[in-house]
């Protein structure tokens, strides 16, 4: 990911999505992928709360996903998959319910163990 300063009239005739909300729209991302636009935007994970309080449903992460969530993350990486950007959650949450969907399938998992194996 590249950044570049852009004087403030610039950066208004970008679309809004694109500009790093913490520099007030003096900087934007070039080739922005996924990833980058999920340590921008406010996350909030989906899925269900995970046992001894390790991640609780409807956590919202600001500024990317913290550290100290890496090696659960590893563990269990289903539940990477439902820590998505906070103005995506309804639609998530709506597939969630429908069979046969990978957030479906994410959640199940998730509830079973975290795993993919269910273990």
């Amino acid at each position: 990911m590249s950044i570049k300063n852009v004087k403030k009239d610039e950066a208004e005739s970008i679309n809004a999505s694109t500009l790093d909300a913490s520099t007030d729209g003096k900087m934007i991302l070039e080739e922005a992928t996924t990833e980058d636009v999920k340590r921008i935007a406010p996350l909030i994970y989906v899925g269900p709360n995970l046992p001894g309080g390790r991640l609780l449903q409807s956590t919202v992460f600001r500024g990317g996903i913290p550290v100290y969530l890496q090696p659960l993350l590893k563990e269990q990486p289903y539940v990477s998959a439902l820590i998505v950007p906070v103005d995506e959650m309804s639609g998530v949450q709506e597939k969630i319910v429908q069979t046969g969907t990978a957030e479906f399938v994410a959640y199940q998992a998730i509830l079973k163990g975290g795993t993919p194996d269910g273990v």
